[in-house]
């Protein structure tokens, strides 16, 4: 570019050498499946503003000249590079403002802003990060060990332990009409105050005394199966009967050739499931426009894009490889901790135009 170019303002682009990630970014910028919201122009904008842009220090300012950054942008005339400003501005990837020159009362620069979900779109945002360096003493195990001690004192302590805690281990729950509350029962799932098992409450709700829970957990552990299992099971058959009409119901079903176990183990998968669905569709119900520019992260801490909420309710994660749609199986990932939403940072990049 000669001089006289540069001051009558007809420069033109020139080549230069600029890092891999810059001209990855800058090729994204025209991929149909990004930017889907910018048109021809804001993205000859928006590619020209990438040629400024130094790898090192993304949140430091830069100041291209007008004609430059026209010429870099493809334009023919500055009007139209206002346009295409105004178009970022609009769609979210910029941000301008004046400022005034030092002692002078001109507003002679325009500072842009690119914002994190330029940033995101064009997988410039995980680049620079603030990991501490690792050291050789990082990778170095330390086992924990106990001192040593002699065989004779570890048995006697054992001996000790298993001494102390048989009894506790023999009376895991009230004796209830001559039999234990369930032999196979874990000793946190037996209720205190009547010596049941919790899962068998719920019989109580249905005018079933304690006398006959005890007496219908002997019949179906004569029969070879869990009271428990036989009463989720057919729980959504007994539980608008009442009294006895409750125990000759589980009486007769105790004794069914069935796989109780089964079919119990499938009933609570199918509520856990049901539950889990009601939690992400109100989750889904939540997300509205007070999220707009958090960022989604995983589990490992790599951001994957920004929040954009819609009007329509179809709102999306906009990332580096396009948009992740926020549905059923993304609030499920989310309460399943695998992925997390959190507030933006303040990490921005400066471009002055």
């Amino acid at each position: 570019m000669t001089f006289p170019q540069v001051m009558t303002g007809r420069a033109v682009a020139c080549a230069r050498p600029l890092p891999a990630a810059l001209i990855e970014a800058r090729a994204a910028v025209f991929n149909p499946l990004l930017c889907q919201d910018l048109n021809q122009t804001a993205r000859r904008v928006l590619f020209g503003i990438l040629t400024f842009l130094n790898l090192a220090r993304l949140h430091k300012a830069v100041f291209p000249r007008r004609d430059l950054l026209r010429a870099e942008s493809l334009l023919n005339s500055e009007p139209t590079l206002y346009r295409g400003l105004k178009a970022l501005e609009v769609a979210g990837y910029i941000t301008r403002s004046q400022e005034r020159r030092v002692h002078n009362g001109e507003f002679s620069l325009s500072p842009i802003t690119v914002t994190k979900k330029a940033l995101s779109m064009l997988g410039l945002s995980g680049l620079i990060h603030k990991q501490r360096s690792l050291k050789v003493r990082d990778g170095q195990y330390i086992e924990h060990t106990k001192p040593e001690q002699s065989l004779q004192n570890t048995v006697q302590q054992a001996e000790v332990a298993r001494q102390n805690l048989a009894p506790k281990d023999a009376i895991s729950s009230p004796q209830t009409c001559g039999i234990r509350a369930d032999e196979s029962a874990p000793v946190n799932d037996i209720d205190p105050h009547t010596g049941l098992p919790k899962d068998l409450l719920r019989l109580m709700a249905l005018d079933v005394s304690k006398g006959a829970i005890c007496w219908l957990m002997k019949q179906a552990r004569g029969a070879g199966v869990r009271l428990s299992h036989v009463v989720a099971t057919v729980w959504h058959r007994i539980r608008s009967l009442r009294g006895r009409e409750v125990v000759s119901y589980l009486k007769f079903m105790v004794h069914m050739k069935m796989d109780f176990a089964f079919v119990a183990k499938q009933c609570a998968d199918t509520a856990a499931k049901e539950h889990a669905d009601t939690r992400a569709r109100a989750m889904l119900e939540s997300l509205g426009e007070r999220y707009r520019g958090f960022e989604l992260v995983s589990a490992d801490g790599v951001m994957l894009g920004v929040f954009e909420p819609s009007a329509s309710g179809l709102h999306a994660i906009v990332g580096a490889r396009g948009s992740i749609p926020v549905n059923l199986a993304f609030a499920k990932q989310v309460l399943a901790g695998g992925l997390r939403l959190r507030a933006p940072q303040d990490l921005y990049v400066h471009a002055y135009a």
